[in-house]
């Protein structure tokens, strides 16, 4: 249906405010939802509206998991994955010395 338009005032106010609403209700479609719902005779699918389906989100968000994990764990296999931290090597070695010097303290006890 076309949209209305004004081109006269009712003398009457009940009429005139009858007047603006078919005017208002002129913009709106007719009622159909029905129509397109599951069952009816001109359904919408996700993919027929170029929405993304459940299966296709699914896939996105296990490919960005996976992409996550790739990144984390390539990021822990570095030797010093964050700047101003001790590196493995650096707490190896910090091992190593305290665990000289517990031997030695321990040769110094029993003599």
């Amino acid at each position: 249906m076309p949209k209305a338009r004004r081109i006269s005032r009712a003398r009457d106010k009940r009429a005139d405010v009858q007047l603006q609403e078919t005017i208002d209700s002129s913009d709106k479609p007719a009622p159909h939802a029905e129509t397109h719902s599951a069952g009816g005779n001109d359904t919408i699918t996700p993919s027929s509206i170029g929405a993304e389906t459940p299966a296709a989100a699914q896939a996105k968000a296990d490919s960005a998991e996976t992409a996550a994990k790739d990144y984390t764990d390539t990021h822990e296999l570095k030797d010093n994955p964050h700047s101003g931290s001790a590196s493995n090597t650096d707490i190896t070695n910090l091992q190593q010395q305290i665990d000289d010097l517990e031997a030695r303290i321990t040769a110094l006890e029993n003599v």
